[in-house]
């Protein structure tokens, strides 16, 4: 369908696709002779949004129109309003580079009609995920504030910074393809120059959120702050932000509308200092939110038999006969954990799901489990902690989705054949107590020694894996994105290990934390966890498919995605799912990417060994 974005047409939706002239009011079907709206996406105060088509590029990628009115105002005003559009936009054009805010890809006006041109976010807005799952838990607000209030950081870092001034469920979009949020709708932003800040001007956003000092015309940062608090406790109780302030009081009573879900007091706090009303007694910055959010999440390192593991060992020093005794005692704990490996068969229990018939003749899903064998070795880190390394047998495989497989899309695509060499992976996702024994730290979330690390980034991961090649004096990195979904298929070809599908009994995803590992059925390679729990990261940096992909198991590394040219930044592969995922998410050929110093609680990984 054309939808014709004439402000005074009559029926503008009656258009076939392919008409270049609207039906109804004959006004031109295509914006600078290539933009052509499809459908309208909404509309306000400020004008109206259109779903449209790029029909200038081959490939016709999808985007959004938005098209601002000033109504019949005073000529001097309108020609005001308009400079001040083209003000706005030029640092709007700045905003794209961030993989969470939509790219701008051109601004115009049409005899003194404004447009923008952005790029099309694939997803569902929070309003509309709240009515398809419900009240959000402390865990996804926590993901939530983590996620985008370094958005809100870059934002007001500009050259000229920029205050969003609509924040609000509607506006954060999560993107269908990784899951990533997206905070949409900049049409409002004014930038946030000194004289637009002391300048009493036109109250823009949601009532329901706005911050009082915004009401009043007088945005300032925190106004931004303010919004996202207030959405935040709207996503934990349903409730309408009007009805959790009581008036009586002069107080918010958001507390009193919480339903079976509790939060803890320390995020409870944060959330009540970025809603007060007070704008001096309210967080300044966003930064200031995060370091609230995250200070004193590390726990003390989890206990080790020794701290000198973490010491960097000058070895030919260590050598010398005249080497101090403490050094000397540190070089025979290192060679302790060098020595032959002794290869161990182990056996473990597997699981498939298979339907059949109950006593009336209907389906139902049931676990068949089964034993396998294979074989592993211990990796000493000290402290009576191992890595336990499996070993995967060389093969090959069809990689990728194919074309029939639910929840799957093109970056998945095509399959290819790949060969794969044989190598050792771990067992489990890395483990806190084990990342605590190499690095000295324990970054995580949600606590526990036998819970997966998260929270990790993807250069984490790879010092992780450098540290513990030093101190074992093997070859310890991540899996190259083959080798990971070789191993997590282990012989099958249908879209889980266990399946065509899976279940709680036997995954840990679409939950509220990560789970102890190993507590569900391995593999048929004796691994856990491939499935949910924490995604991990691989080595590969992305591309936005297999076209060109290596085809022996090796990383895949060039920095170019010819698939996806508006990636600014290097971005690195991970894959598995999650504790937060949905079910698709899961497959064995699902991935997703992320910029490598990203991090969050549901970003873990497994090392390998050749």
């Amino acid at each position: 369908m054309s939808y014709c974005i004439n402000p005074n047409c009559p029926a503008p939706a009656n258009n076939r696709p392919d008409t270049n002239f609207c039906m109804s009011c004959g006004a031109e079907m295509f914006l600078k002779d290539r933009y052509r709206a499809q459908k309208l996406l909404g509309r306000g105060g400020f004008g109206k949004t259109f779903k449209a088509v790029d029909e200038y590029q081959a490939s016709k990628p999808l985007c959004v129109i938005k098209q601002f009115m000033f109504g019949d105002r005073h000529s001097e005003i309108r020609q005001t309003a308009l400079d001040l559009f083209y003000e706005e936009a030029k640092h709007l054009a700045a905003l794209g580079k961030h993989a969470q805010i939509p790219e701008l890809f051109a601004y115009f006006d049409l005899d003194g009609q404004p447009y923008l041109v952005q790029q099309f976010i694939d997803g569902e807005d929070l309003q509309q995920e709240l009515k398809i799952s419900g009240s959000y838990n402390q865990h996804q607000v926590r993901e939530l504030l983590l996620s985008l209030l370094p958005v809100l950081d870059f934002l007001h870092n500009q050259s000229i910074p920029v205050i969003h001034r609509d924040i609000k469920p509607a506006n954060i979009i999560r993107q269908r393809s990784d899951r990533r949020l997206v905070l949409v709708d900049f049409g409002a932003a004014k930038q946030a120059t000194q004289t637009m800040l002391a300048k009493t001007g036109t109250v823009i956003g949601s009532p329901e959120y706005v911050a009082p000092e915004q009401a009043r015309g007088k945005p300032a940062f925190a106004s931004d702050i303010y919004s996202l608090g207030v959405t935040c406790i709207y996503l934990l109780t349903q409730v309408s932000p009007f009805d959790l302030f009581d008036l009586s009081q002069d107080t918010w009573a958001w507390r009193d509308y919480l339903v079976d879900n509790p939060v803890d007091d320390r995020l409870g706090k944060v959330l009540d200092k970025m809603i007060n009303n007070a704008l001096s007694q309210r967080y300044q910055s966003a930064a200031a939110v995060l370091a609230a959010l995250t200070e004193d999440r590390s726990n003390a390192p989890l206990k080790r038999a020794t701290d000198r593991l973490t010491i960097n060992i000058d070895r030919q020093s260590t050598n010398s006969t005249n080497a101090p005794a403490e050094k000397v005692l540190v070089l025979n704990e290192v060679k302790a954990r060098q020595q032959t490996l002794s290869i161990q068969p182990f056996r473990f229990e597997t699981a498939k799901l298979v339907t059949q018939k109950n006593l009336w003749g209907q389906d139902k899903i049931v676990i068949k489990k089964s034993q396998g064998s294979g074989y592993k070795f211990f990796q000493d880190l000290g402290g009576g902690i191992a890595l336990q390394m499996v070993a995967i047998p060389a093969g090959n495989f069809m990689m990728g989705a194919p074309e029939l497989e639910e929840g799957s899309s093109d970056y998945q695509r095509p399959q290819h054949r790949v060969n794969i060499s044989s190598f050792y992976m771990g067992k489990y996702p890395v483990t806190q107590a084990q990342y605590t024994a190499v690095m000295g730290s324990n970054p995580a979330y949600f606590q526990g020694g036998d819970r997966p690390v998260e929270t990790v980034s993807w250069h984490d991961a790879i010092e992780f894996c450098e540290k513990l090649s030093n101190l074992t004096g093997r070859q310890y990195r991540l899996p190259s994105e083959a080798e990971w979904e070789y191993a997590c298929r282990a012989g099958t070809t249908t879209p889980f290990y266990f399946g065509e599908t899976i279940n709680n009994a036997i995954v840990n995803y679409r939950q509220e934390e990560t789970t102890v590992v190993g507590v569900f059925p391995a593999n048929n390679f004796g691994l856990d966890d491939m499935h949910g729990n924490i995604l991990e990261w691989c080595a590969d940096n992305y591309h936005g498919n297999y076209h060109d992909a290596p085809t022996d198991g090796s990383v895949w590394s060039s920095d170019i995605d010819s698939a996806k040219p508006r990636l600014r930044q290097r971005t690195n592969v991970l894959r598995g799912g999650s504790w937060y995922s949905k079910l698709s998410y899961c497959r064995s050929a699902f991935r997703t990417y992320y910029q490598p110093n990203y991090r969050c609680s549901y970003f873990g990984f497994r090392v390998v060994c050749t």
